[in-house]
């Protein structure tokens, strides 16, 4: 694949699921409505973002050893 054929790709899984994935999330973590990222302050804000990094590098470490064992 070239470069502009994964931004394609890449834009067009983004636009597909995205929302979904949001949605999700707010059924999940705010079901009435009355919590929502723009209510988290800035360091709330951070720490959801460390969350979920801690959460992709465990996702990683995994592929990652699959490969490995491939």
């Amino acid at each position: 694949m070239t470069d502009p054929e994964i931004k394609r790709l890449a834009l067009a899984n983004f636009v597909r699921e995205a929302p979904k994935k949001f949605d999700v999330g707010m059924l999940e973590h705010n079901p009435k409505g009355d919590k929502g990222l723009w209510r988290m302050n800035a360091s709330q804000l951070i720490d959801a973002a460390i969350e979920e990094t801690i959460d992709q590098f465990h996702y990683l470490t995994v592929l990652k050893e699959k490969l490995k064992n491939e």
